[in-house]
């Protein structure tokens, strides 16, 4: 029998009334409403408040813990029944099924590939919850304006204007039945938009998203008690108009910070609970990385939940890539395509463990006609592909961020999206080089013969025209690094590592241990030199020597394992490039 009883939905009454296991998350609702003067007196957040997270990290669970909480029709005391908030009576008594909720999630209006099928949808939400509460057609309480417009709702076909309002007319209908203001709790609300940025619609459903969130949220004070909006991304304020929304991305520093997602106390405990406490390292490996404002170490909470429930089936079941599984992972392909090569350099280093500093904005751009680098850096980052590094990490590797915030020193999170990025990598280099290609590069890498690789490499850079590099701050062009890189992450994956020595200059090591007689292993230097007046000769020689004067061969010459070991130097300059090898241990 599991140990644990975990119920796949994102429904908080079901988990509970189904004894399901819920990592608890109420403490939020204190912390949220507590007057921080005095400890003992509550307030009244912000009109609209903003919480960002990558999907899959617990947002509609969340909502809809809040919204049993505080809905005025429901009597939620058993649902909350030894979790944190319970524990605070004077809470429970003012907040607990206080006031009347208005709950929608637009994340299943991603699937419409049309403007008037999106609108549809979201009519579809608003005349379910219409059904839910009949009860306002037949309230005195209830104007008869509102009332039509309810009726309209409920019908098969409603007009773009009415529907904009339907936040609006909800809420005010509600907070006059019930003589309180309504809360209002949207899930997803950056969903349409970001779908309608992938469909040729952008436009209609900024200027609908604007009018219905703003006649809800701002222009709305009597009957507004507060809202809490959810979504992966910030949206600008020419999209929302919402110049009162407090924001709680995944940069701001805040008691809230891990809401969303679980620790690693929380999975620790969840491990042991489950009786697999020895899965804590794997578990690490595969699923932890995300940092969020202050806090690191944070997991997802659908790998976590998604890998106990196969373990508890299977002991032997092995980590698998449950987050990326859950979407066709549009956005990277999108942001790709037709930029492979030139990001291949930043895509290389981040497989190989690096840290890098990249420029990101607070409120990126949804449509595709903005390709710069910085919007593509920030989707990712928001999005969950890429997480901010820790200070220790990036002060490791001599990453200096700008203090004003808007250069982060960002990595791939984990072993899940490495290997999303790793097979998206692979499958651009070998379609660009070719399994020809491949296996003369690595005949000659590894019989160490540097004539060989030299016109291999030189061929390969004036095909890709990516010779030539006018920044001589921006470090090697986007086909050399990158290039190089490309044919031991398609060989060598899990053994590779690299670092930057200096603007321009990086070493990698790479340990091949797929053959049984014995591991072989080479230290690669590689320099990219922007004067074409340079000996590169001798500065390839050069390279070669210092690999074991500065000691970059101290790991390697010490494992036992490795039987071969050599020493690559090479230099690129535009389009040329100089290699030197020697073979430093053959046994």
């Amino acid at each position: 029998m599991p140990k644990i009883n975990i119920v796949a939905t994102d429904d908080f009454a079901e988990i509970r009334q189904a004894l399901g296991y819920y990592v608890d998350k109420t403490g939020f609702i204190e912390e949220f409403l507590q007057n921080p003067a005095d400890s003992s007196k509550f307030r009244v957040p912000s009109d609209a408040t903003l919480f960002t997270r990558p999907r899959r990290f617990g947002k509609t669970l969340f909502l809809s813990m809040l919204a049993e909480f505080f809905d005025i029709n429901k009597d939620s005391h058993k649902l909350f029944e030894g979790l944190a908030v319970s524990a605070n009576k004077a809470l429970c008594d003012q907040w607990m099924n206080k006031y009347p909720v208005l709950f929608l999630t637009l994340k299943d209006s991603t699937k419409k590939p049309a403007f008037e099928r999106a609108l549809a949808h979201i009519h579809v939400l608003i005349r379910t919850f219409c059904n839910q509460h009949k009860y306002l057609l037949s309230s005195d309480r209830v104007s008869d304006e509102d009332k039509d417009s309810i009726r309209q709702y409920l019908g098969s076909k409603t007009d773009e204007d009415t529907l904009e309002l339907a936040l609006q007319v909800l809420t005010r209908a509600l907070s006059c039945y019930h003589g309180k203001p309504t809360i209002v709790l949207i899930d997803d609300y950056d969903a349409p938009v970001a779908k309608a940025a992938d469909n040729g619609y952008y436009r209609e459903m900024v200027d609908f998203m604007r009018n219905f969130l703003l006649a809800g949220l701002k222009s709305n004070f009597v009957n507004l008690k507060f809202g809490i909006l959810t979504g992966c991304l910030i949206m600008s304020y020419e999209s929302t108009g919402l110049n009162n929304l407090c924001c709680n991305d995944i940069t701001k520093v805040s008691p809230y910070a891990d809401v969303f997602g679980f620790t690693q106390d929380e999975v620790d405990k969840i491990l042991c609970e489950a009786g697999f406490p020895e899965k804590r390292a794997m578990i690490r490996q595969w699923y932890d990385g995300y940092r969020f404002g202050n806090r690191t170490g944070i997991y997802c909470p659908w790998d976590i939940m998604n890998y106990l429930g196969d373990l508890q089936r299977n002991k032997e079941t092995i980590p698998q890539p449950y987050w990326v599984k859950t979407s066709e992972n549009a956005l990277l392909k999108r942001l790709f395509q037709g930029k492979e090569q030139e990001m291949a350099d930043d895509i290389a280093l981040f497989l190989a463990g690096e840290c890098l500093v990249k420029k990101t904005r607070r409120v990126p751009a949804f449509e595709s006609r903005d390709s710069s680098p910085d919007n593509l850096w920030t989707l990712l980052y928001m999005a969950g592909y890429l997480t901010r590094a820790s200070r220790e990490r990036a002060e490791a590797q001599n990453v200096i961020p700008n203090p004003s915030g808007n250069l982060l020193p960002l990595v791939i999170p984990n072993g899940e999206i490495r290997n999303l990025f790793l097979r998206e990598y692979c499958s651009w280099f070998r379609k660009r080089v070719g399994k020809a290609r491949e296996n003369a590069f690595f005949a000659a890498f590894w019989q160490a013969d540097a004539d060989c690789l030299k016109r291999e490499l030189e061929a390969l850079l004036k095909e890709s025209g990516q010779g030539r590099d006018s920044s001589a701050g921006a470090g090697l062009s986007s086909f050399s690094l990158g290039l190089l890189l490309g044919y031991f992450l398609a060989a060598c994956p899990k053994t590779l590592s690299c670092r930057k020595l200096d603007i321009g200059e990086h070493v990698i090591c790479v340990l091949d241990d797929r053959e049984k007689a014995g591991a072989r292993a080479a230290i690669v230097k590689i320099r990219r030199e922007y004067s074409a007046r340079k000996d590169l000769a001798a500065l390839a020689e050069d390279g070669r020597a210092q690999i074991g004067e500065r000691k970059y061969d101290v790991r390697l010459l010490s494992d036992s394992k490795v039987r071969t070991l050599l020493y690559w130097s090479i230099v690129f300059c535009e389009k040329r490039c100089e290699v030197r090898a020697v073979i430093v241990r053959q046994q």
